[in-house]
């Protein structure tokens, strides 16, 4: 019997897809199956996840065109055969008992889901990213409400602590029960239509049916911050849309399940704190006139009415500077800030 499918897809990786193969290959729970899934890569990716299928039977390899990450990961589940689901970026890596503490942790808890923290992993350092603060928790119906909302943004004194607004939402780093995805139809909105966060969009989708999610403070899953071709650092001309296609679909979702007040609050907060991630991937663009783009973004209906709500308090000081002048549509501020901030993270 399968216990986990592990999902790995692949783009691009030749550099490091051998250290993520042999960090699943060896894992201390034998029953797994290993789903890659190559975008047409053409860096010799291909050959290598070929070799590494002629060697372990658990491995199947896959090859496609390059639709990006959402779909080749909806073309992993459709094959997978596990009891649960697990992803794995092919340019990450997992400790070696990763999938047998977190298996026989569902099972002996009867959890929909389990996650757990992570490292992040710079070229000269790594550090460590706790999603929540105790070594381990329980979260129960009612309580789960509180995370389903997290997926659509940030209330309250949340925002205090803006720099780990995502923190929850990344798909790997989480065992899912396969049936509950299945039975309910749940997929990835192609990357394609939204530039980012499908896997928030996908997991707001998941969180909806759970009963039981246990947390644990365990530091499984390592992501590599350094890679330069990972779609997260390249410059999407298309991401104001895409961004607003996102918000759009998030508040269908609120509508359509007749959701309370605080997930509209949430979405617009989101939409606010936007501004820093479309200001970054301006600054990546050959553009002139950064700050004008700036200002385009800030002056749209979208944006100004999102800032009406959008209160302050919360911030540290720093991020305070940073939003009022978002808030206030002072874009000159705004692009100055993104330079500093720009060079504090090697940009």
């Amino acid at each position: 019997m399968v216990k986990i499918s592990i999902i790995v897809p692949c783009y691009n990786t030749k550099l490091y897809i051998e250290q993520c193969l042999n960090s699943l290959i060896n894992q201390t729970l034998k029953e797994i199956e290993i789903i890659c899934i190559d975008g047409s890569s053409d860096d010799g990716s291909f050959e290598v996840l070929r070799e590494y299928e002629t060697k372990d039977s658990r491995i199947n390899v896959y090859s496609k065109q390059n639709e990006g990450v959402s779909l080749s990961r909806n073309f992993g589940m459709d094959r997978a055969q596990g009891k649960y689901l697990m992803f794995v970026d092919a340019d990450d890596w997992i400790d070696k008992n990763t999938c047998e503490i977190a298996y026989e942790k569902a099972e002996k808890e009867q959890a929909d889901l389990v996650m757990w923290s992570y490292i992040r992993e710079f070229k000269e350092n790594s550090l460590p990213k706790n999603i929540f603060e105790k070594e381990e928790i329980t979260f129960e119906d009612d309580q789960i409400r509180g995370l389903h909302r997290r997926f659509f943004g940030l209330v309250g004194n949340e925002l205090a602590q803006v720099e780990s607004a995502d923190a929850l939402c990344p798909v790997w780093g989480k065992l899912y029960r396969r049936d509950i995805i299945e039975d309910n139809g749940i997929v990835f909105t192609d990357i394609r239509k939204i530039g980012t966060y499908e896997d928030g969009l996908f997991n707001l989708e998941v969180f909806e049916h759970l009963h039981k999610v246990v947390y644990m403070q365990k530091y499984f899953y390592h992501y590599r911050k350094y890679n330069e071709n990972s779609i997260t650092s390249q410059y999407k001309e298309k991401l104001f849309d895409q961004w607003n296609h996102m918000y759009d679909l998030m508040f269908k979702y609120i509508k359509d399940k007749h959701l309370d007040k605080s997930y509209v609050t949430a979405v617009n907060n989101r939409i606010c704190l936007g501004i820093l991630g479309q200001g970054l991937n301006l600054m990546e663009c050959d553009k002139k006139h950064k700050n004008r783009e700036i200002k385009k973004i800030l002056s749209t209906k979208r944006y100004r009415e999102a800032y009406q709500q959008f209160e302050l308090k919360y911030f540290p000081i720093h991020w305070k500077i940073f939003y009022w002048f978002a808030k206030h549509n002072m874009a000159c501020g705004v692009y100055t800030m993104l330079i500093c901030i720009q060079k504090m993270i090697g940009g």
